[in-house]
C-alpha cells in the first residue's frame, strides 16, 4: 500500500483523529447514560440500545475513514503495464569529468546536460533508452530499457563522483554503449549513441578514432551534444580556506580553461553519419529528436514504468454503502 497524496493526508489526519476521539467519548457517555435510564425503568434493554447506536456510529466512522483514504489516494500493489510500441535502441553516453562542472553553462555544463536528457527522455515513448556514464573510465548504470522513469530517476541523481577514475575518455564510453547494442538480439531495430561532452580527451584515453570506426562499421550513428562555448571557462575544484573559488591548474601552475572542442565533435558525427548540435541553447537540442525520428522503427513487447493500483473507486463506493446503513439504522 502506498499513499499518493501526502499533503491532503496530513491536512486530513488530524481531523480523522479528532472525530474518532469524539465518537470514542460519545459512545461511553451514552452507554453510562442509558444504564442509568434503564436502572430507573425509563429505557427498555438499554444494552440492545447502545448496542444499535455503537452499530450505527461503527459504520459512519467507517464511512469517514473510507472517504479520507480515497481523498489522500491509498493505492495497492504494483502493476507494470504492457507495453506495443514502435520505435528504435538509444543508448545515452554522458559525461562526468571535471570539466563538466565549468559555469560557461548555467548552472554548468553537466546539469544543462541533465535537464536536456530529463526532458527528451520523457518525449521517447516506445524507444529504449540505455544509460552510460564516463570519466577516466565508463560504465553502464540503465541497460536498454523501455522503462524511461528508470532511466529518468538515475540520470537526475548523477554527479561527477559517479566514477571513480578521473579524466575523459570518450572513445571508452562509446565502446561501453557499443557493447550494451552486443547484447541485443534484434538487429533490425534502429540503434544510435547520444553522446554530450564538451569534446576534451585528456591524455593515455582509448583511441577515440577506433571506437568511432567500430560505430561506423556497424551502422550505429552518434549524435554528438556539445556542452560549453568556444570562450570556456576554469574548472572550479572546490573553495579555499576563506571561502574563495578555487579552480583546476595545469602542469605549470596556470588555471586550466576548459573550451568547447567542437572539431572534434564534429569528427565524431560525420565519421559515424551522425550529427553534431551545440548545446548551449534549448533551441538547439530541440534538434535532437529530428535526428533520432529517421531511425528505423520496429516493434517492440515489453513492460512500461510500474504503475500502482488506484484504490480510490472501491474506497468511495464502500463509504457510499456504509453510511446509507448508517442512515437506515
Amino acid at each position: 500500500m502506498e499513499i499518493a497524496n501526502h499533503n491532503w493526508f496530513w491536512f486530513l489526519l488530524p481531523l480523522c483523529l479528532g472525530a474518532l476521539g469524539l465518537a470514542l467519548f460519545t459512545f461511553g457517555r451514552d452507554r453510562k447514560d442509558l444504564q442509568r435510564l434503564g436502572a430507573h425503568h425509563l429505557v427498555l434493554a438499554p444494552g440492545m440500545a447502545w448496542a444499535r447506536r455503537l452499530l450505527k456510529g461503527g459504520l459512519l466512522l467507517t464511512g469517514l475513514c473510507l472517504i479520507f483514504l480515497g481523498a489522500v489516494r491509498l493505492q495497492g500493489k504494483p502493476l507494470p503495464e504492457d507495453l506495443d510500441l514502435r520505435g528504435s535502441d538509444v543508448m545515452i553516453v554522458l559525461d562526468l569529468s571535471k570539466s563538466m562542472l565549468t559555469q560557461d553553462m548555467v548552472p554548468n555544463r553537466l546539469e544543462a546536460a541533465k535537464k536536456a536528457l530529463l526532458s527528451w527522455v520523457q518525449n521517447r515513448d516506445g524507444d529504449r533508452v540505455g544509460l552510460v556514464v564516463f570519466a577516466g573510465e565508463a560504465l553502464v548504470q540503465v541497460p536498454l530499457t523501455m522503462d524511461l522513469e528508470a532511466v529518468s530517476t538515475v540520470l537526475s541523481r548523477d554527479d561527477v563522483d559517479a566514477v571513480d577514475r578521473g579524466g575523459t575518455d570518450i572513445g571508452e564510453g562509446i565502446r561501453t554503449a557499443l557493447s550494451v547494442f552486443d547484447k541485443d538480439e534484434k538487429a533490425k531495430r534502429g540503434k544510435a549513441i547520444l553522446l554530450l561532452t564538451d569534446g576534451e580527451d585528456t591524455d593515455g584515453a582509448t583511441n577515440l578514432g577506433a571506437a568511432c570506426g567500430e560505430a561506423e562499421k556497424r551502422g550505429i550513428p552518434i549524435i554528438t551534444v556539445g556542452m560549453g562555448t568556444r570562450q570556456g571557462r576554469p574548472i572550479p575544484d572546490g573553495v579555499s580556506f576563506w571561502g574563495e573559488p578555487v579552480y583546476k591548474q595545469d602542469g605549470a601552475g596556470n588555471v586550466h580553461v576548459s573550451r568547447l572542442d567542437e572539431k572534434t565533435l564534429q569528427e565524431i558525427a560525420d565519421k559515424t553519419d551522425g550529427l553534431f548540435i551545440h548545446g548551449d541553447s534549448t533551441e538547439n537540442l530541440s534538434g535532437i529528436d529530428g535526428a533520432f525520428n529517421k531511425l528505423q522503427k520496429s516493434e517492440m513487447k515489453g513492460k512500461g514504468a510500474v504503475r500502482r493500483r488506484e484504490l480510490a473507486p472501491s474506497l468511495g463506493a464502500w463509504a457510499v454503502a456504509s453510511l446509507l446503513l448508517s442512515g437506515l439504522l
